[in-house]
């Protein structure tokens, strides 16, 4: 599956997770993003390179101007993600090197705003703003314009011999133009963007890929090209009959057992996972594979992902099962939904704990959606039916709240209507990833469903068998 980056610091905070804003050297990014005045920045990294867990560094507000400044700490190197609502951008930072960004191709209007940023990412251009051209994202985007340019114009020759010929000239090229930067972190992401690319081609088989790179040689934590060649590179591994291990191997120590021990014993079967570190990694991007596998019980994959966040010796091992467990389960039910505190028709604040005690019913929407508006004409029959029980809330993410109050004055519609405030990362907390959508949180506070039936979906059958458990089942009898 594709690791997805969810959340914001407060809940990575409270799986216990350390930060690299609490400690290191300070980082100072000024910049201009004139096409986004008013808006929220915020820049964001990621907690491991496996899991792709994002963690919140600095967040403002840019001027009337288009002018703002981020302040952060980190203690090594940093891919850092930019976020101005549904757009993101890439840069990196280095402890104690501040730096001058420009933001561009920033464009907010009601037809970008139809767009589904989450299946197609809507991306900004970051500059910085330097004449050094070894500066390290300097260095970097040269190095990607070549090698997109090389996969583009070659792309008809990828799984044919003559790729090779082709590759040796661009490795060649590319070590002569930028083996020789001084930055040990550039020349790192270098070597493995290149071990990527043989990958790719298939110019070397894996296993002299495994020797090449990998075997014996120190894991790259905390650089992102180095982990997405070992992800790659290790992605079906287990699934190849002829490795001394296969996926079967792991089914009584993972299904049977729930024994992390037992399942890490079996991987070193394989001699070039004979180390115990590099074999822990694999194990866990294997388990990732195994949790989506039909073949493989998802509370047992859970289990052993427990017991390896809490008894690995390698804190970093610690934190990337901490992100899975909490990527698999964040949105299960009797987990807390997360508070909010949003505007209603009177422009008074509204916050979802003021609900507690009754459930909820959450409806994320958009004025321009037919679907949506289909929906809360059948949510009528919903409110009159279970108002007393049920809370119903309808979430506009229309960029403005007029929106709201035109379509509340037209339709007539009873329930409580919000909205979002422009603040897109209540819909990434909420799971919200198309429109409409749903969700239905019990009294307690906690979710039953995330995403919830919809009202054509029958919630009603839902909710009638949380309100009156057992009585639909005797008038079937």
């Amino acid at each position: 599956m594709k690791f997805h980056s969810f959340l914001v610091c407060c809940i990575v905070l409270s799986l216990g997770l350390f930060l690299n804003n609490t400690n290191g050297q300070t980082v100072i990014i000024k910049g201009t993003a004139k096409e986004a005045r008013g808006k929220t920045i915020s820049l964001k990294s990621y907690t491991d390179n496996l899991t792709f867990t994002e963690q919140l560094l600095a967040k403002t507000v840019i001027d009337s101007a288009g002018h703002f400044e981020l302040t952060c700490k980190i203690s090594s190197t940093t891919l850092a993600i930019i976020h101005v609502e549904y757009y993101t951008g890439e840069l990196y930072i280095e402890p104690n090197h501040n730096l001058t960004i420009e933001i561009k191709n920033l464009i907010f209007n009601q037809k970008i705003d139809k767009i589904n940023f989450n299946l197609n990412p809507l991306t900004c251009y970051v500059k910085v703003l330097t004449d050094d051209k070894n500066d390290l994202n300097k260095l970097i985007q040269r190095l990607n314009v070549n090698y997109n340019r090389f996969i583009k114009d070659n792309i008809f020759w990828m799984k044919t011999q003559r790729i090779h010929y082709k590759v040796d000239t661009f490795l060649l090229a590319m070590k002569d133009t930028l083996a020789l930067a001084n930055n040990d972190f550039f020349n790192d992401y270098l070597k493995y963007r290149l071990a990527s690319l043989k990958l790719l081609t298939s110019y070397s088989d894996n296993r002299k890929l495994i020797f090449e790179y990998i075997y014996q040689k120190p894991i790259l934590y905390d650089n992102v090209e180095y982990m997405t060649f070992l992800s790659n590179l290790f992605d079906n591994y287990f699934e190849d009959l002829t490795r001394p291990v296969n996926l079967s191997d792991l089914g009584i120590p993972i299904n049977t057992n729930r024994s992390c021990a037992e399942a890490m014993d079996v991987l070193g079967k394989d001699t070039l996972l004979r180390n115990e570190k590099l074999r822990e990694v694999i194990f866990l991007k294997t388990l990732d594979v195994l949790y989506a596998s039909p073949n493989f019980n998802k509370k047992s994959v859970l289990e052993v992902l427990r017991q390896l966040s809490s008894t690995s010796k390698f804190d970093t091992h610690k934190l990337i099962a901490r992100n899975m467990i909490w990527q698999y389960t964040h949105f299960d039910k009797g987990v807390m939904a997360p508070d909010f505190a949003l505007r209603n028709l009177n422009d008074s604040l509204v916050k979802l704990s003021s609900y507690k005690g009754k459930m909820v019913y959450l409806n994320f929407y958009a004025s321009w959606c037919v679907d949506c508006i289909d929906e809360m004409e059948l949510m009528k029959k919903l409110y009159d039916k279970y108002h007393d029980d049920v809370e119903f809330v309808s979430i506009s993410v229309d960029r403005e709240s007029v929106n709201m109050v035109y379509l509340v004055r037209d339709k007539k519609y009873k329930w409580t209507f919000l909205h979002f405030n422009n603040d897109y990362e209540l819909l990434e907390n909420f799971g919200v990833y198309s429109y409409p959508s749903f969700v239905l949180i019990g009294a307690d506070g906690k979710y039953i469903q995330c995403p919830a039936v919809s009202p054509s979906g029958n919630i009603e059958g839902v909710l009638d068998e949380i309100l009156h458990p057992g009585e639909n089942k005797k008038d079937k009898k």
